[in-house]
């Protein structure tokens, strides 16, 4: 996810991380009934685009 401060979320969650860092971040939630692009349809990227193997 982009935009995501992997040292600020370290610092936050310390005590939960229990000296783990932090490597991914995952956005979950719902749909707003207000939110006008929940109606548009989804095109999501091929996973060859979005995930790198190394």
């Amino acid at each position: 996810m982009e935009g995501v401060d992997a040292e600020l979320i370290g610092k936050v969650f310390e005590e939960e991380l229990a000296g783990y860092e932090c490597e991914v971040a995952l956005a979950v939630g719902y749909h707003h009934p207000d939110d006008v692009n929940s109606k548009l349809p989804k095109s999501p990227l091929p996973k060859e685009e979005v995930l790198q193997v190394l």
